[in-house]
């Protein structure tokens, strides 16, 4: 995502409404049929993604996806592609982690385009799409659903949430980095990633606010608001801090240190004064396990590496 990115998008909202496609320069239609692609890496075949076809059987069982490993699906956010940090460097985390199934979907014919209200309009038919292709797969024995996690980045959380609600709310886990703010509504849970998504939904808010890129809001079963949750240390631009959501989740994945403190309230994290106890890790997979439910604070460095700890692996 490029800097200048935040600023078309603030021009986008402020000069319009949502708009359709109709009013925007002539380009070809996303058509997620034909323009989504789902882009299988595992420790077998690192730096050379299989595009497995949707809802083929025979490109499932020519990929080198094996079916009693644990899935992990990755979804990018608004003007991303599969060289995103949440695809590539996600990936190469999980598989240093564990002997995952990683999916990353690419959804950029849809979500490359400046007309940032088309790309957050087709959110619900990307998710539709890859919630029928986890269905396809479990019905055929290839997936369990209890040893799935969906993570997505802004636009994408949303795309992960409704992969939820396609699958009936029994995805493991499903994380939101950061969920996309404009044009979605707190009071609209129907509309973007929620609680009832999966068994547990975790969210991680690092650029919320009136004038921030992320929804900031108390939406999920655990909310982690790092630094406050709208601007990171280190960081001078929204862009910045919108982006640090990937990055705190990859250093999760190896060596958590993200250890949070239990908030009362969305503004006593915001203020960056929780006492309420602590003991939680952001993106930990117990998280899930444990039910956590509420509202969390921690404090990051302003480089990498970002967590203070105490460390867990």
């Amino acid at each position: 995502m490029k800097p200048i990115i935040l600023l078309l998008l603030a021009v986008n909202i402020v000069l319009a409404t949502p708009v359709s496609e109709n009013d925007t320069e002539p380009q070809p239609a996303f058509d997620a049929y034909r323009d989504l692609r789902f882009l299988l890496s595992t420790r077998t075949n690192r730096g050379n993604p299989f595009r497995i076809m949707f809802r083929n059987l025979d490109s499932i069982r020519a990929s080198p996806f094996v079916a009693s490993r644990p899935l992990r699906v990755l979804i990018h956010g608004w003007f991303e592609d599969e060289t995103s940090e949440i695809s590539v460097g996600t990936s190469e985390e999980l598989l240093n982690a564990g002997d995952f199934n990683v999916i990353f979907v690419d959804w950029s014919e849809g979500s490359r385009t400046l007309n940032y209200a088309a790309a957050a309009n087709r959110v619900e038919i990307v998710g539709g799409f890859v919630a029928s292709q986890l269905n396809f797969m479990r019905e055929n024995g290839f997936v369990d659903f209890a040893r799935t996690h969906v993570i997505g980045f802004s636009l994408g959380a949303h795309c992960a949430g409704f992969t939820g609600k396609g699958t009936g709310g029994q995805i493991h886990t499903i994380i939101g980095l950061d969920p996309a703010g404009p044009l979605f509504s707190e009071r609209r849970p129907d509309g973007r990633i929620d609680a009832s998504d999966g068994r547990y939904v975790e969210c991680l808010h690092t650029n919320g606010g009136l004038i921030g890129a992320g929804i900031g809001a108390h939406i999920c079963d655990a909310d982690f608001f790092p630094n406050g949750g709208t601007d990171q240390r280190g960081c001078l631009t929204n862009t910045c801090s919108h982006l640090r959501a990937v990055a705190y989740y990859i250093e999760s994945i190896q060596n958590n240190g993200f250890h949070s403190q239990r908030c009362t309230t969305e503004t006593q994290a915001s203020r960056e004064n929780c006492n309420s106890g602590g003991g939680q890790w952001f993106g930990h997979a117990d998280n899930g396990n444990n039910n956590l439910r509420g509202i969390f604070h921690f404090a990051t460095n302003r480089n990498s590496p970002y967590s203070q700890g105490p460390w867990r692996n």
